[in-house]
């Protein structure tokens, strides 16, 4: 009776955990709310281990979390009693609780939203500001979902230990804190690990794909000083496509006058992205200018014309068209003659539905 009143107190206390979708949406974060959390430094951990067979040790799990967060420079503090800016809550379970969730939209888009199909060993992570839970959840789960045939396999006779290990195992790779950051805007913190020469590459990759985020002057300046690593400069380059007109200079540089072709094809796509978001003019006439040079790939050339159709204006027809001509009636069997004439097609339609190359 003891044990069931002690779980059923646990469960109650970490009920916030997996709060119901709508709920978390209605209560969403004041302006003073989220502006504290771009310089959250103090953070309370609290976590909860069960298993089928009851509520169980999770010293370890707090180790893990609180050393994870130590490595992005956060401050983990001990007692509720201690001044904090959040709490971070973790729950792991050897067999997942239900919990509510939308099937589109919003968390359901996102990497580690909860899956609505698992049942397996899961640990449950949220945060709250001022008693108030946050719109940010995120669901680690374990490579398998039977947590007794995985335990039998591997020899292990307790299932309900063996997964909140090997939960524990999945808790140290995984990308949380570096989502965390990004939910709470620091972009600050994020460059910085981002351009320091101790961070892992597969780091500065995950903080390249998140950089969207945290949008703005820190992290383009960041995204520019990445551009010097051969490796992550195709990232970089594509992130570049969410930072805003600011980019577009440098952007516009590099279309004309880098080596790679990749680097060309992946400065036209972020050139596209940004016209799309701005309705920027000014991006469009340079693009029509390299669309048709007699020594442009047709990779790039491609992407070009991609966006153009972003950033749809009648002073383009023209030049689609005379392209359109060109490569419709060329006679290469090369495969990226065929992506350049659906492209061409394509922006055609964005700027005229009923143009038409192919007469």
């Amino acid at each position: 009776m003891r044990m069931a009143l002690s779980c059923l107190l646990l469960f109650t206390l970490f009920s916030t955990v997996a709060p119901i979708e709508s709920l978390a949406r209605r209560n969403a974060l004041t302006p003073d709310q989220k502006e504290h959390l771009r310089t959250a430094q103090d953070i309370r951990v609290q976590t909860l281990a069960l298993t089928e067979k009851g509520a169980a040790d999770s010293g370890a799990i707090q180790h893990v979390i609180s050393d994870r967060l130590h490595t992005i420079g956060l401050t983990v503090v001990d007692t509720s009693t201690k001044p904090h800016d959040v709490v971070l809550k973790v729950k792991c379970e050897e067999r997942r609780s239900s919990v509510a969730m939308t099937t589109v939209g919003g968390d359901a888009d996102q990497p580690g939203a909860p899956s609505r199909l698992w049942k397996g060993p899961t640990c449950q992570l949220t945060y709250s500001i001022d008693g108030q839970i946050g719109p940010w959840r995120q669901e680690v789960r374990t490579p398998f979902e039977d947590a007794w045939q995985a335990a039998k396999t591997q020899g292990h006779k307790d299932s309900g230990l063996y997964a909140l290990g090997q939960l524990r195992e999945v808790l140290r790779k995984h990308n949380f804190p570096l989502e965390l950051l990004a939910e709470w805007k620091q972009a600050k913190r994020l460059a910085a690990i981002l351009t320091s020469k101790d961070t892992h590459p597969a780091t500065k990759r995950t903080i390249l794909r998140l950089s969207k985020k945290v949008a703005g002057p820190t992290m383009l300046q960041a995204l520019y000083r990445t551009m010097s690593d051969k490796d992550l400069a195709p990232h970089a380059t594509r992130a570049m496509g969410f930072m805003g007109t600011a980019a577009t200079p440098f952007l516009l540089d590099l279309l004309e006058d880098s080596d790679s072709v990749e680097l060309k094809a992946l400065a036209a796509q972020a050139l596209g992205e940004i016209g799309a978001q701005s309705g920027d003019m000014s991006i469009l006439l340079p693009l029509l200018a390299m669309m048709d040079s007699p020594t442009i790939d047709l990779q790039v050339q491609t992407e070009i014309v991609k966006a153009v159709g972003k950033i749809p204006d009648h002073q383009s027809e023209d030049p689609l068209q005379q392209l359109g001509v060109k490569a419709w009636t060329s006679r290469s069997n090369d495969p990226r003659m065929q992506d350049l004439r659906e492209a061409i097609d394509w922006s055609l339609w964005q700027i005229h539905p009923s143009a038409h190359t192919e007469d």
